[in-house]
């Protein structure tokens, strides 16, 4: 998703020296404007812009340094880009990272540029997921700021001191942007007009926090859920494992409310690994914080950065300063916006922390008429009213979350008041978390917050590369989207699946689960195996050819040169153990290669019919259905024939034969070698032989030679068995019965009908 805004208000001061190598930590910018404050302020059309085109189909890379990233490894965030307020083309755009090694670090995805703009206009595209982490740069390294369009559009540029300095660019397709390699270095092309070189004004925010600003009433926060590992030596004590995924699941919220809310939540994410730096707790080396006050006090009996050596605590230290501060900050902002933390829990339940602790609920529950009144002034959600609905009435985030997903459980909510199972006897836990330190230090009489556990089949599973599990995202999003409509008055869609039905199916966990032998999201594909019938999926049987079998195109032609139809045949064995009581052919598929003179200046690009039948082994029809066509372009596809009328074949039959007519010539595909049985016969069916002794003949036996002068690539030649008796074959058995083959530099070759016959099993 881009988005248009204004400037990130960035913290200036929140940075931390050492040896004289600077490292952002709070989000920092880079490249056009300069590095930090600075560089965020600078509008893309401040004094000195130089409007111009950037050509489509073109890749563009400005260098920028990073001295920061020198000390410790960095989080890439997003790129800006400066749009010109002239611009009036929608393109697909997309920019990315590439190290000055040449290899890529980071794409974003496309994004639809606007054609409608104000003047100081910045493109955002902000950097999602796993894989964001910038190694640590040595003092010679830098990184290219990458742009390609789909289309010409307008941006914003500035004259450079020289051409080492002058935006680089490549003339390529968009598909080939974005190469896994790239020499930026050593590429010859330089940004230059009207006698000066210029830069594209492109700016690049790194650091150890995220912040993605948004105008929702609603703060989400992911304390324990960072990925960077390198760089950051190990706490000597308290809890190591980072909440799997919660980053990833709060980036997908916040896309997920945007969605249904038409404005965004802001998000605050640290991006350090918890096995260096707990940012749920007090600022302090291990168990006193620098004032002097006990961490079992302040956070749960420990604090944030417990490490071995003083340089490491005090940088820890500092970035866990940094990240407080930014989230007090928007917090701030947020003028009463609820804040959410987002954890992971080990139970199979979701539970939702308001600082009321599991005896408090538990009294609660215990009286006559359950009551949280008398424990008010603890909850956390006090600042929007009485905790009773707050915390488990039908209001209440846990009520609709447990709406949402209703097969898991929620406490608190109005299914479950409390984790006592001897007073609240659906709980499978005796204990809960009521919310950690970031909750408690926020939340006044006039600011409400919530923390969300979250159990892993919501979050996912360590995966390569991690996902989340969507349904939970939309549930969530929904369950939060009600409760900012009830408490804030906003107006956010809160249907899960957004009024999707599902047509064949039934909605569990927010999403359609169909029935079986449907498909797709809302279940109104049939599955794999399944064929349309009568307005119903129905599970087939499929004879087809080898899906591994080397194929080639070849002619069908609709009669010999006496005028008489060809039927073109392939060979089908039916003993199957599915249709031992019975299959129902439905349908038959032809693979079609071209039927017009766009591929073939012999072929017209007349209108024209295919015919199709099903023979058993004694040459007797048992159904037939004609299809009329338009002819197509170059292309190949599966062309259906739905068979009606057609008898229950019995497993135990032995054999069937697929065939085929057209009423013009086109190219059909043919598998190359088939087995003997599978060659295809050219056939023209003897009605009137048949009508007089259905016994007379066999579908092995009824065959046209084709004249070599009319067809002289492509005739009949007998079929040939080396072995009659072990084969087994009627056909291979019997003098002068024909197979379809071509030659081809000397060489006869045969090849078997591309059909594919579906059965319905009885």
């Amino acid at each position: 998703m881009w988005y248009l805004r204004h400037y990130l208000v960035l913290l200036p001061s929140l940075c931390l020296v050492i040896d004289g190598v600077t490292h952002p930590m709070a989000p920092t910018c880079h490249g056009f404007g300069g590095i930090g404050y600075n560089c965020a302020t600078a509008h893309p059309g401040d004094s000195g812009k130089r409007r111009g085109s950037a050509f489509g189909s073109t890749t563009y890379a400005v260098k920028v340094d990073l001295p920061g990233c020198f000390a410790k490894p960095c989080w890439l965030q997003e790129i800006r880009v400066g749009v010109d307020e002239s611009n009036s083309v929608a393109s697909l755009a997309k920019v990315g990272v590439y190290r000055s090694d040449g290899t890529l670090a980071k794409a974003s995805e496309t994004l639809q540029m606007p054609t409608s703009l104000q003047d100081h206009a910045w493109l955002y595209f902000t950097f999602l997921g796993y894989d964001n982490e910038l190694k640590t740069l040595s003092e010679q390294d830098h990184v290219w700021l990458v742009f390609n369009s789909a289309e010409t559009v307008k941006l914003t540029y500035e004259n450079a001191a020289s051409a080492d300095e002058a935006t680089r660019y490549v003339a390529e397709d968009s598909a080939e942007a974005f190469a896994a390699m790239r020499q930026w270095e050593l590429e010859p092309g330089r940004r230059q007009w009207a006698g000066h070189f210029r830069q594209l004004r492109m700016q690049l925010t790194v650091g150890d926090v995220s912040v993605m600003q948004g105008t929702l009433p609603l703060i989400l926060e992911a304390p324990h859920g960072g990925r960077i590992w390198h760089g950051w030596p190990a706490r000597v004590s308290g809890v190591m494992t980072s909440d799997q995924n919660t980053d990833l699941f709060t980036e997908e919220l916040r896309s997920a409310l945007t969605l249904r809310c038409g404005r965004s939540p802001t998000a605050v994410i640290f991006r350090v690994a918890r096995q260096g730096i707990d940012a749920n707790r007090a600022t302090g080396n291990g168990s006193w914080t620098p004032q002097g006050e006990a961490c079992s006090a302040q956070s749960n009996g420990e604090c944030c950065c417990h490490l071995a050596q003083p340089n490491d605590t005090t940088m820890a230290m500092n970035l866990n300063d940094i990240y407080h501060s930014i989230l007090a900050e928007e917090v701030a902002h947020g003028n009463g916006a609820l804040l959410v933390p987002i954890h992971a829990t080990g139970k199979h339940r979701v539970e939702v922390g308001v600082r009321l602790s599991a005896s408090r609920l538990t009294q609660g529950a215990n009286q006559t008429v359950p009551s949280l009144s008398n424990h008010n002034a603890y909850s956390s959600l006090r600042a929007l009213g009485d905790a009773t609905e707050l915390v488990w009435g039908s209001s209440s985030l846990g009520s609709y979350i447990s709406a949402k997903r209703p097969s898991m459980e929620v406490i608190p909510s109005s299914q479950l008041l409390c984790p006592d199972p001897t007073v609240c006897a659906q709980s499978s836990y005796s204990s809960l978390f009521m919310g950690g330190y970031n909750l408690k230090i926020h939340v006044t009489d006039n600011q409400p917050g919530v923390q969300l556990e979250l159990p892993q089949v919501m979050r996912g599973f360590d995966s390569s590369p991690p996902t989340v599990e969507s349904a939970a995202v939309r549930q969530v999003a929904a369950a939060l989207a009600s409760f900012l409509n009830h408490h804030y008055s906003e107006t956010c869609e809160t249907d899960v699946n957004f009024g999707l039905a599902c047509l064949h199916g039934s909605a569990v966990y927010g999403t359609c689960v169909c029935d079986e032998g449907y498909a797709g999201t809302d279940c109104s594909d049939c599955a794999e195996g399944y064929l349309p019938v009568n307005g119903q999926c129905m599970r087939l049987v499929m004879l087809s050819p080898p899906s591994e079998a080397t194929q080639k195109y070849g002619s069908a032609f609709p009669s010999t040169s006496s005028g008489k139809k060809y039927l073109y045949t392939r060979k089908f064995s039916t003993q199957l153990p599915e249709c031992v009581a019975g299959c129902r052919p439905l349908n038959i598929s032809l693979r079609v290669r071209c039927d017009s003179g766009q591929c073939h200046s012999d072929l017209d690009a007349s209108n024209y019919t295919i015919g199709a039948a099903l023979y058993d082994a004694t040459g007797l029809r048992l159904c037939n259905a004609t299809i009329a066509r338009t002819p197509q372009s170059v292309t190949d596809w599966w062309l259906d024939i739905p068979l009606p009328s057609c008898p229950l074949l019995n497993g135990q039959s032995g054999a069937l034969y697929v065939a085929m007519w057209t009423s013009k010539w086109i190219k059909l595909r043919w598998e190359q070698e088939p087995t003997l049985t599978a060659r295809t016969r050219g056939l023209q069916y003897k009605v009137d032989v048949y009508q007089q002794d259905p016994n007379a003949q066999s579908a092995d036996l009824l065959v046209d030679a084709v004249p070599p002068t009319q067809l002289p690539s492509w005739r009949d030649v007998p079929c040939v068995s080396s072995s009659c008796e072990s084969d087994g074959n009627f056909c291979d058995c019997i003098s002068g019965c024909n197979c379809r083959s071509w030659t081809l530099s000397g060489i006869r070759n045969y090849y078997g009908l591309m059909a594919t016959l579906s059965m319905q099993p009885s």
